[in-house]
């Protein structure tokens, strides 16, 4: 896909002042949180605890030109040199840019040393950990604030991509890996100089646990807008652009349409979509669906088998993927699988096939596509546990279970990526209740209102593919 020409415009000029602005803050919000976790003497985050540990041994010794925010600076040096040896040719000339950001990062930090040296030191553990709490909300801010433009990557972040890219783990894991690394390099350093620990301690480890949570639950209310002021795609759009690149749509006349069947669990949906699928002559994606996104993210089929029967409530997938969010290249395995679904549903509606695509969020990805018909089947209570234990030959008390804790996470999922309830009528063309009317005739029905649907739109080509009824 041809990147547009840049246009050295006033809006140019605009935009990049809005994205500088939010990392300048993001980086200045950061380097406050760092200085209010130094002065409680209980720790820092891990990627910065080297540094702290350096710091303090500077303090001891009275050099006092080794400040915090220089002690920062040579530390994310030390990181940058730790990529070159681990990505060796793979180490890129623009990577030295980190160089800036560390540069910058550290002047930051003297910055903030010194606008809050009017706070007055520590007197008591309460006061030790009100400060620490105090900087856990704004070193989030500042890591979310400066990764939206994405302009400069701080090495911390590039050493996780680093290990990632020669181990073969997930950023979210390499980030962990990193961050352990980094917690016992800095505890043995203090133990050998200090015959304790110093500059690490509980605080550290407070800080790695809550300042990806605590940033999970600020993006969920600020990172739309956010991204919209910058004018950026969140990781999940680029994941799926990238996906796309190279994709032309095929504008043939063909006659097409795509159903999208977004169902309740224990409604009949699936056969539902696939009686329908047969009486057209159509193809029917489910499970192929699972086949075709396994190849476009790289996870295993089991995997993502996995993922779908066990999605997480919402608070263990904020725990689970902090780590991610720390970071601007990593998407959570939840995220892979949607973007890579995504991508998938979007080249079936890019090109010249009709097909019966069930769940995914199809009716979402395909909202504003005028070939799609967006359908939600439903039943009552009753029916759609009468339907499991039939289904699953289990007993009504493990139905209920069952259809609770899918209805939860499939809601959940859909909530999380579209930012829609799940089920809500005004998203479908139309709702159908098959506990009343049984598989067979739910798919009459929507056959019939797909026909209808069809002789509205007139000389529209989709009315040529459905079959006249006896």
């Amino acid at each position: 896909m041809k990147k547009p020409d840049v246009k050295l415009d006033k809006d140019f000029f605009v935009l990049w002042a809005k994205r500088g602005a939010v990392y300048l803050i993001g980086l200045y919000c950061m380097a406050i949180g760092v200085v209010f976790s130094a002065r409680s003497s209980l720790g820092v985050s891990p990627v910065g605890s080297l540094a702290n540990v350096v710091y303090q041994i500077a303090l001891s010794r009275g050099v006092t030109a080794l400040t915090l925010g220089n002690c920062t600076t040579l530390t994310y040096c030390l990181y940058i040199m730790a990529e070159a040896v681990i990505l060796r040719r793979d180490f890129k000339a623009k990577m030295l840019l980190q160089l800036v950001a560390s540069v910058l990062f550290g002047w930051l930090v003297n910055l903030a040393t010194a606008m809050l040296s009017f706070l007055p030191a520590p007197s008591g553990y309460p006061m030790q950990m009100l400060y620490l709490l105090c900087s856990i909300p704004m070193v989030a801010v500042g890591v979310m604030l400066y990764l939206s433009p994405n302009i400069l990557p701080t090495p911390g972040e590039g050493m996780s991509l680093a290990i990632s890219k020669l181990s073969g783990l997930s950023v979210g894991s390499s980030k962990t890996v990193f961050d352990c690394s980094m917690v016992i390099i800095s505890a043995v350093t203090s133990l050998i100089y200090f015959h304790g620990l110093v500059g690490v301690r509980e605080g550290t480890v407070i800080c790695a646990l809550l300042v990806g949570f605590v940033m999970k639950q600020m993006q969920k209310v600020c990172q739309a807008g956010l991204l919209k002021f910058v004018e950026r795609e969140s990781k999940v759009d680029h994941a799926v652009l990238t996906a796309l690149s190279g994709y032309r749509i095929d504008s043939v006349g063909k006659p097409k349409i795509i159903i999208a069947i977004g169902r309740e669990f224990g409604s009949g949906g699936y056969d539902v979509g696939k009686l329908l699928a047969e009486k057209l002559g159509i193809t029917f994606y489910d499970e192929q669906l699972n086949v075709m996104a396994a190849e476009e993210s790289g996870l295993s089929l089991d995997y993502i088998h996995g993922m779908e029967e066990h999605m997480s409530r919402e608070i263990i997938y904020d725990w689970k993927s902090a780590s991610y969010a720390m970071n601007n290249e990593g998407l959570t395995p939840e995220e892979q699988l949607f973007a890579a679904q995504t991508a998938v549903i979007r080249r079936l509606g890019a090109g010249d096939e009709s097909c019966v695509i069930m769940g995914r969020c199809a009716d979402y990805t395909l909202y504003d596509d005028p070939n799609c018909y967006r359908i939600f089947i439903h039943a009552t209570p009753r029916a759609r546990l009468d339907r499991i234990m039939k289904t699953y030959g289990c007993t009504e008390a493990e139905a209920e279970q069952q259809m609770k804790n899918t209805d939860l996470s499939r809601s959940r999922h859909y909530k999380h990526f579209t930012g829609r309830d799940y089920g809500k009528q005004e998203y479908y063309h139309l709702g159908v209740d098959s506990s009343q009317l049984g598989v067979e005739h739910t798919v009459d029905v929507i056959m019939d209102s797909i026909r209808l649907w069809c002789q509205v739109r007139g000389t529209y080509p989709l009315t040529s593919l459905m079959p006249d009824r006896k």
